[in-house]
């Protein structure tokens, strides 16, 4: 006997539908080719017993419409797109998968340092335009001795200290207002505030969840105290830029460089002021986009639903509350 209908509004790795196919009715246009409306889409959400979702995005009314919904598995770590408090009220868990991307994106963030300090981007740009003898224009600097600001030190942010600090020789200094500095013995100085971090760095990286604390903690006044020459790099969710404050302080050269995988609104409109921005790199959210990572998640958030219909507990939940 089937557990439930488990729709699946984008691709996964097999791994996670291998996984359900036992046990689920997968609902999952995509593996047909099929192309549905944004309507369709919620009317298949709101008769299902499960969801799985990376980007497509779960508001209260979505929940209150979802009279069988039992499960909401998020393919990734934050679950800013779905609406907890609701899926809470509800009694309805949402299982998540902190632990299978971490070193993806956290190798991606160490990527876009790398191509920020080479200046790779427009490099590269110059060479496929028939450019090449504009190379003296593309000095970059090197790594090695110089700071790495770390903010937010949870798995991912843990593990771009222990790239850079012990792969690259830089400094690195960090700021997390839920590590006990007398028990940490990781390889990062930490500090007392997000502002030293900004202040003490030549890279700064950003590894925070986006609530309430975080929201454009990258702002005009905290752009100020970025050191001159100094670059930024986020993975962790548009939402924690300012983005007009960040396109100023990067034309007026008082940040030498921002390379972004997230942002605000997504996808990004091609017309967006950071697609021209002096001395930006720009990816489309594909720092946990690895083979391995991809297919960690799929396995971790179907194992997460599977639990939860099977009358089970659940590894991660992000509202634990809704277990009671």
């Amino acid at each position: 006997m089937s557990l439930g209908k488990v729709f699946i509004p984008e691709p996964i790795a097999a791994s996670g539908i291998d996984l359900l196919q036992g046990d689920c009715e997968i609902v999952a246009p995509w593996r047909e080719g099929g192309e549905l409306t944004e309507s369709q889409q919620r009317a298949l959400l709101h008769e299902a017993d499960a969801t799985i979702v990376r980007l497509f995005t779960i508001s209260g009314d979505d929940i209150a419409r979802s009279a069988r919904l039992k499960v909401i598995g998020r393919h990734g770590v934050g679950v800013d797109s779905v609406d907890c408090d609701a899926a809470t009220a509800r009694g309805i868990p949402v299982v998540f998968t902190p632990n299978a991307h971490a070193n993806a994106v956290a190798e991606h963030a160490v990527t876009l340092m790398m191509a920020l300090a080479r200046q790779v981007g427009p490099a590269w740009q110059a060479v496929i335009a028939g450019r090449f003898a504009e190379r003296t224009r593309f000095a970059g600097v090197e790594l090695a001795g110089k700071t790495l600001g770390v903010i937010g030190l949870g798995r991912i942010g843990s593990r771009v200290a222990q790239i850079a600090a012990h792969g690259l020789a830089m400094n690195v200094c960090a700021f997390d207002p839920v590590i006990d500095p007398q028990g940490y013995d990781g390889p990062a100085r930490l500090v007392d505030s997000p502002q030293r971090v900004l202040s003490d760095s030549d890279f700064v990286t950003l590894h925070v969840p986006l609530n309430a604390h975080t929201k454009n903690m990258i702002n005009e006044q905290t752009l100020r105290l970025i050191k001159p020459g100094g670059r930024l790099i986020n993975t962790s969710r548009g939402g924690v830029i300012d983005e007009s404050a960040l396109v100023s302080a990067l034309e007026s050269g008082a940040l030498a460089g921002a390379a972004l995988d997230v942002y605000q609104t997504e996808p990004l409109p091609a017309d967006h002021p950071l697609c021209t921005a002096a001395n930006t790199l720009l990816t489309p959210h594909i720092s946990s986009s690895t083979e391995e990572a991809l297919d960690n998640m799929a396995r971790d958030s179907a194992q997460g639903v599977l639990d939860v219909l099977s009358g089970g507990t659940p590894k991660h939940v992000a509202n634990p509350e809704a277990l009671q």
